[in-house]
């Protein structure tokens, strides 16, 4: 096995301590963002810490919800779709 083969299978062995990792790297970045400001606020809510954190949270979501209830039943074909048509 190659070394990023090896590499590869550690990291999907320690796939629950990197999620920890990574999610408490983000936490952090938000948490930077109550010391590190902005000079000057473009919009109204930029002057809150995290804004931007919680806003793209909830565009994602949004945008998953409407994705799978909404798009995919308009694109998505039947069971049979190909048996009816040969």
């Amino acid at each position: 096995m190659s070394l990023f083969g090896m590499l590869l299978s550690e990291l999907r062995a320690r796939r629950g301590v990197i999620g920890v990792l990574f999610f408490l790297g983000l936490a952090g970045l938000v948490g930077a963002n109550v010391f590190v400001r902005p000079h000057e606020a473009e919009f109204v809510y930029d002057a809150y810490a995290g804004f931007w954190a919680v806003f793209g949270l909830f565009v994602g979501l949004a945008m998953v919800i409407i994705m799978k209830k909404i798009v995919q039943p308009m694109i998505s074909r039947g069971d049979d779709y190909y048996e009816r048509n040969s």
